[in-house]
């Protein structure tokens, strides 16, 4: 895969997130991010793998979703999402945004976690 007028190593940070089967993936992530922003947050060394995983994921559906809604992006479908489960579960079962806890572990790295 070619970035910023380069070609894409194995040794790219791109390359284990990225695979050249799947040209689109980092097309759309490209297209709605910039390879430059991507690049930052995947040579970020207090990340771990598995958290650059994750990180690649959420810009890949958050992509799409900006993509095929400009404006809202994923935001429609998460609030769909939510309406659907209080109408199986009912309100009262469903708790909003701020009742949820923030584990105390959410913002460190694997690193600090030792």
């Amino acid at each position: 895969m070619e970035v910023l007028k380069s070609v894409c190593t194995c040794e790219c940070v791109f390359a284990p997130y990225f695979p050249s089967t799947e040209p689109e993936k980092f097309d759309r992530v490209h297209r709605v991010f910039g390879a430059e922003n991507v690049y930052k947050i995947l040579s970020n060394e207090t990340f771990s793998p598995l958290q650059r995983e994750y990180a690649v994921k959420a810009l890949s559906y958050e992509a799409e979703a900006r993509i095929q809604d400009p404006v809202t992006g994923c935001v429609e479908q998460i609030v769909s999402t939510k309406n659907e489960i209080v109408a199986t579960m009912g309100s009262d079962k469903v708790p909003e945004y701020n009742d949820i806890p923030m584990p105390d572990d959410f913002l460190m790295t694997q690193n600090q976690q030792m």
